[in-house]
């Protein structure tokens, strides 16, 4: 099991300019820098924002429910990220776009967000938020089935929205 500190969740790679001379010592040396690099590599965030499941090379907290292991798991969760065409606004109501996610016991929301377009008078605007009040302008929220978008004015000028969901698929 790996330690959980600052210096095992850095992505930094130092540079190196002295290796051992000899074959004997530089073989390890070198093995521990290509494990340095895959580390750094693979902990990186994955530019892609595509309509499947995808993931997003993020780690999330390490699991504390595996049975297996007593429930001390060390892995880090994977987070996945899927991007819903959401298309047009509203004005004033509700608009449901199904998200095709396995949303069960095991799934958890780590960040969803809504970006939307206006291409005839150049606006645009990003929205991360969920009243359940009813008194926002907009909400977003999701439920087993949908993305729901809720307006109380007229944004149908925003013909091209998008929602990004990343969320997790274990406990």
């Amino acid at each position: 099991m790996i330690p959980i500190d600052s210096q095992n969740l850095e992505s930094y790679v130092p540079p190196y300019d002295v290796a051992p001379e000899k074959w004997e010592e530089g073989q390890p040396f070198i093995v521990e820098q290509l494990k340095s690099h895959a580390n750094a590599i693979n902990v990186r965030e994955i530019g892609f924002y595509l309509d499947q499941e995808l993931l997003t090379g993020k780690a999330f907290i390490p699991g504390v429910n595996n049975i297996v292991d007593g429930g001390t798991s060390q892995q880090f969760r994977s987070i996945l990220r899927k991007v819903i065409v959401t298309g047009a606004l509203p004005n004033a109501g509700t608009k449901s776009v199904a998200h095709g996610i396995v949303f069960d016991a095991n799934f958890t929301l780590i960040d969803m967000w809504l970006a939307a377009t206006d291409p005839t008078n150049l606006k645009a605007f990003g929205l991360s938020y969920w009243d359940n009040t009813g008194t926002s302008p907009i909400t977003l929220n999701m439920d087993a089935t949908n993305i729901n978008i809720t307006t109380t004015g007229n944004y149908s000028t925003y013909t091209r929205s998008y929602v990004v969901v990343e969320y997790i698929q274990e406990l």
